[in-house]
């Protein structure tokens, strides 16, 4: 299924901890279905950028559940 991104936010969640030294920094992107279904998904920051995936991004998910532009 393809998706639309519509949001993308930092994930500033780490439960009753803060984020440790070594985790990437994550941010929580909204998708949205073919369906009109949103979905979110968390993924690294910097995988974002490296797959230049941004608002408005037509995207899937992968057999890793990490986010592939189309």
């Amino acid at each position: 299924m393809l998706y639309t991104v519509t949001r993308i936010d930092e994930d500033l969640d780490f439960g009753c901890e803060e984020r440790q030294e070594n985790e990437p920094v994550k941010a929580v992107v909204t998708i949205k279905g073919d369906d009109g279904e949103e979905t979110v998904v968390k993924m690294a920051d910097a995988v974002l950028y490296e797959r230049k995936i941004d608002s408005g991004t037509v995207v899937f998910i992968d057999e890793e559940g990490l986010l592939q532009k189309l």
